[in-house]
């Protein structure tokens, strides 16, 4: 999702390279209570790309949303602090800031693609999404069909911008998701591809937008981890596996996103 993709990193190999060489690894320096590595001790510190509503938004100075629960979840598991580092997504979906230990773990819509995994961990996924297509109200665009030469907003290294690319759309990159809708309802573009969670969230808090159509591609979330640390993802899975078994990750999903 932001369900975001890694075209961007395949485009610069070359310098992704050059970035992940050389990088230290997650030291143990510093460990759980439970051996776990850290970069800082008694904290997990995650990074997360904002706004990615329903996922991850600030609300009175505040990250919070659907991924920052599950965040909560996996630092209670591990009896630490959560520390939230907001950063750029293409850190994130590079490895980098993994890679030079600038965060534990990253939460941040995050879709597991092969090529993500030649350079950071996944865990198990823990949400599945689809692409979906959001127009105002009374549009005549009603498909990913009916796209044609229509101008339409994606933000930059998802799943949607790959769309638009792989469909031979006229297309505008977009910094952020924010952005990305700003454009829709000022009138920029006529349509936006992204998301299904994201989009359909938008949709119901606006009359004006209307979620038109959905495609499935397979799209599954998973937390991200500095490669070398097999410790941080055998807990993230196992918070996972807790939070589907006990009823938590349901009462999130309908915190947050109504289902």
């Amino acid at each position: 999702m932001k369900t975001r993709n890694l075209s961007t990193l395949l485009a610069a190999g070359g310098a992704t390279a050059l970035v992940l060489t050389g990088c230290t690894s997650t030291t143990g320096e510093n460990q759980s209570a439970s051996g776990v590595p850290l970069i800082e001790d008694g904290k997990l510190t995650v990074c997360s790309n904002t706004p990615y509503t329903p996922f991850e938004f600030e609300r009175d100075g505040e990250v919070v949303g659907f991924d920052m629960d599950l965040a909560d979840e996996i630092a209670a598991d591990l009896d630490l602090e959560k520390n939230v580092i907001q950063t750029g997504f293409e850190g994130i979906e590079s490895g980098a800031d993994l890679s030079t230990n600038k965060c534990d773990i990253a939460i941040s819509g995050i879709t597991i693609t092969e090529a993500r995994q030649s350079v950071m961990a996944f865990s198990e996924p823990y949400f599945d999404d689809e692409l979906g297509l959001l127009v105002t109200a009374g549009s005549d665009i009603q498909s990913f069909d009916d796209i044609g030469d229509a101008r339409v907003a994606v933000q930059q290294a998802t799943t949607g911008q790959t769309y638009a690319e792989d469909n031979g759309l006229n297309f505008e990159q977009q910094e952020d998701t924010a952005l990305m809708l700003q454009s829709l309802e000022t009138g920029g573009v006529e349509a936006v591809i992204g998301n299904v969670s994201v989009l359909g969230n938008r949709a119901a808090e606006n009359p004006d937008l209307e979620l038109v159509d959905q495609e499935s591609n397979g799209e599954q979330l998973g937390v991200a981890v500095n490669s070398d640390n097999t410790e941080m993802v055998d807990s993230v899975n196992s918070t996972i596996q807790r939070i589907n078994d006990d009823g938590t990750m349901d009462t999130m999903r309908e915190e947050w996103m109504g289902l």
